[in-house]
């Protein structure tokens, strides 16, 4: 396997397929990284695909039954070569509680972040200063 490089955070791809004003350009800038890097240098967990499906559905006034927003979500996804999508383990949700109190993060970021190092990446590609309290570096622009 593969140690991966950097550990995409939900945002990039909600930022992204939302085009968001103030964070899509720099969103675009990384899913080109991705798509140019090397395969699997990047990696992400399986929750990522479901909360930025969840994210998108409410921006953009969807629901989870719509068939084609799941597919387009999913497919934009899991079309990036330089990408891995490592799946949630029950170690991922237990490690998240020790991390969450380690290093005062929220839940979900825990959980990421719990992949992250279990991806064994050196970086976060994230805006949420939060993963500063983490030792990961994190990247955004």
């Amino acid at each position: 396997m593969v140690d991966s490089e950097g550990y995409i955070d939900i945002n990039i791809f909600v930022y992204w397929l939302g085009n968001h004003p103030a964070f899509g350009r720099p969103s675009y800038e990384w899913i080109k990284k991705i798509e140019e890097a090397p395969r699997r240098k990047y990696v992400t967990s399986a929750l990522t695909l479901y909360q930025t499906m969840v994210i998108i559905a409410g921006l953009t006034g969807k629901n989870l039954k719509d068939q084609e927003l799941v597919e387009e979500v999913v497919n934009s996804i899991e079309s990036l070569s330089g990408l891995r999508i490592m799946p949630l383990t029950v170690e991922d949700i237990t490690q998240a509680t020790k991390l969450m109190k380690e290093y005062s993060l929220e839940y979900e970021d825990a959980i990421h972040l719990a992949t992250a190092l279990r991806s064994k990446a050196k970086e976060i590609i994230s805006n949420d200063e939060d993963f500063d309290r983490t030792p990961l570096k994190r990247k955004f622009r």
